[in-house]
Formats: structure tokens, C-alpha cells, sequence
């Protein structure tokens, strides 16, 4: 390469490089602060006019300590997964888990459409209102401080409910109100601490209170019913059955005696063989009165032991202090953002200038 060709590309190289000093940002500055500061008023006005517009949100949390039920608990197994759990690993699936629900898997109950149906229907009392009404009827009034939109023209079902099928038939507004109800309760379970937090976020410190405690009862009936569903209808077969197995054994022991009393002088060895048919039967009714008697106990034994345990470690208070909006960070986000919508603008017309 010659010295010539070396000099040429030396001279391009520095024609391409842009070199900006400081006092061309600070004549930027100047000839951009108008703007600047108009923008920044624009997005300040607007900022606190919305951030005013929200109502306020309170925050009521309920912490428990669900019951883990799996098999082989204790021994080896028992120490294993005690020390999984402390590092953080969920070994149930490998011990054999006799639980289909685990505590990981609540949240997304409290996120299902029945939890939300369910909870619409249950009473609140609102501090504002100064009345216990359905909470769905309080969402729908809030819904014009902005809390959420309800259209309550449309009020057809959004799923058709065929015969003979269990297909969930909600309406426009059910769905809106299940949507924002799914937004404010949130659950969340801590694997390493085993511990459960239910977290309800509402206009009214008192509902949200409320709001908290009641989905920990629903979700605990929720639990309660899934482990004990089997136990219980065993216990209802074996009860029906035993019913029938003592009416029997009564019965057979009244044919007996009857037997016994007619026969009371016979030596004829067909009247023996009779009553020993009769006994038997007897003694036949009565094993089985007594073995089905012994399974019904069992079986509710059963299902008071497989009833889950809530611990409840912080009940669901009513907040004192509002949780939201944060209205000191809306402003000073939306005042920030008119200052740059400001360079930006100045900056794009001294290009085109």
C-alpha cells in the first residue's frame, strides 16, 4: 500500500468522526428548555390527574401452614424428604405422594373460575357503602370509581349448557367480575417454608379483610372435600349396608327364638338339622352385622384423619394503610416522560432545520 492511499484513508477515517463538545449540549439545552418544560407540565398534569382518578387499594394478607399428607412419611422416607424440602426439592412424586393436590398446586385453584363464582356470591361489608351486600354487587358499584368495566347489557351465556353435560355457563358480567377478581386475589406457597399466603387487594380495607379470610375457607373446604370425597362415600355404603345386615341379624335371631319355642320338646333329628340351618344363618348374619359395623367405624376414623390441617399463622387483618395507588411514582414516571418527549421533539427539529 503507498503512502498516498495511506494518507487518503487517514483523511476519511477523521472526516467521519462526529465530534460533539459540551457546549453544544448546553446551546441543546437552552434552545430546548421551552419545550422541554411544556412537555414536562403536559405529562405532570396528566400524570396527577390519572394518578387522582384511582381509587385506592388496600392490601389484606393471610399466611397458614397447609398439611402435606404423603406416604411413607416416617423412617427413611420421612428424613429424606425433610431434608429435600430444606434445600429446596419436592421429592413427593418419588415417595409415593397420596395426595393428587399438593400445596404448590393451590394457587392455581384460587385462580380458577368456580373459586371466582363462588367468591362473588359470599356477603362483604363495606366501610363506604355502610352495608353487607354480595361481592359481586359491590365490584359492579365500584366499577364507576374505574375499578373494572361491566357490561351488564349483554347478559346471554357465553357457554351453552347442553342435557346431560356439566358444561360451566357463565354470563358477560360473571366473566368480567371473575377476571378482575382473578387480578386482585392472588395465593403464593413457599416451597422451602412450607407456608401459604393469600393476598387480597380491594377499594375497602374491610372487603379486603374479608376477601382473604373467605378464599383460605374455600379453598380449605376446597382441600377438605378432594381427601375425604373416597372415605366419605365408603362411609355411606358401609352405613346403608349396615342397615341392611341388622335388620337381617334381627331377623335370623327372631326366627331362631320362634324356632326354639315351638320346638321345645322335639327330639326328631329333622327338627335338630332345621334349627342348626337356622343358626347358622344366624351366625352367618350376625359375623356380617358385626364386620360391617367395624368397617363403618373405620371408615369414619378414616376420614377424620385424612381431614387437612390449616395452621393459620397470620390471620387476615384489616389494613390500616392504603397499599396503592402509588401516586408520587406515576407523576414523577409521566414527568419524565414529558421531558424526554420534549428533547426528542427539539431534537427532531433542529434535524430537519
Amino acid at each position: 500500500m503507498s503512502m498516498i492511499e495511506q494518507t487518503q484513508r487517514g483523511s476519511a477515517t477523521d472526516d467521519d468522526v462526529i465530534e460533539i463538545r459540551l457546549s453544544d449540549i448546553v446551546a441543546f439545552l437552552k434552545k430546548s428548555r421551552w419545550a422541554v418544560l411544556i412537555s414536562a407540565l403536559i405529562g405532570g398534569v396528566l400524570g396527577a390527574i390519572y394518578a387522582f382518578s384511582l381509587p385506592n387499594q388496600y392490601t389484606s394478607q393471610i399466611t397458614v401452614l397447609p398439611e402435606i399428607q404423603s406416604k411413607g412419611s416416617g423412617g427413611l422416607s420421612g428424613s429424606l424428604g425433610s431434608l429435600a424440602g430444606l434445600a429446596g426439592l419436592d421429592v413427593g412424586g418419588m415417595m409415593g405422594s397420596a395426595d393428587a393436590i399438593r400445596p404448590d398446586l393451590y394457587p392455581n385453584i384460587v385462580q380458577s373460575i368456580p373459586f371466582a363464582l363462588d367468591m362473588l356470591k359470599q356477603p362483604v361489608f363495606s366501610n363506604e357503602f355502610n352495608k353487607t351486600q354480595p361481592l359481586s354487587t359491590y365490584l359492579e358499584a365500584k366499577s364507576k370509581s374505574g375499578l373494572l368495566v361491566v357490561n351488564d347489557d349483554e347478559e346471554e351465556p357465553r357457554v351453552a349448557q347442553s342435557k346431560g353435560n356439566n358444561e360451566l355457563q357463565i354470563t358477560k358480567a360473571q366473566e368480567t367480575l371473575s377476571k378482575t377478581l382473578q387480578q386482585n386475589v392472588t395465593a403464593a406457597y413457599e416451597k422451602k417454608t412450607g407456608v401459604l399466603t393469600i393476598t387480597a387487594v380491594m377499594p375497602d380495607p374491610r372487603v379486603a379483610a374479608t376477601v382473604a379470610r373467605t378464599s383460605l375457607t374455600y379453598l380449605t373446604d376446597y382441600i377438605t372435600t378432594y381427601r375425604t370425597e373416597k372415605a366419605r362415600r365408603e362411609v355411606t355404603f358401609l352405613s346403608k349396608q349396615v342397615s341392611i345386615a341388622k335388620q337381617r341379624y334381627q331377623e335370623a335371631e327372631y326366627s331362631l327364638s320362634a324356632y326354639r319355642d315351638k320346638n321345645r320338646s322335639v327330639f326328631l333329628n329333622t327338627a335338630k338339622i332345621e334349627e342348626q340351618r337356622i343358626q347358622a344363618e344366624f351366625l352367618l348374619a350376625q359375623d356380617l352385622y358385626n364386620t360391617l359395623s367395624k368397617q363403618a367405624e373405620m371408615a369414619k376414623i378414616k376420614v377424620q384423619e385424612q381431614t387437612p390441617v390449616f395452621k393459620v399463622l397470620e390471620p387476615a387483618r384489616v389494613p390500616i394503610r392504603k397499599s396503592g395507588p402509588k401516586r408520587t411514582v406515576l407523576m414523577l414516571s409521566t414527568l419524565l416522560t414529558g421531558i424526554v418527549v420534549g428533547l426528542i421533539y427539539t431534537f427532531a427539529r433542529s434535524l430537519k432545520a
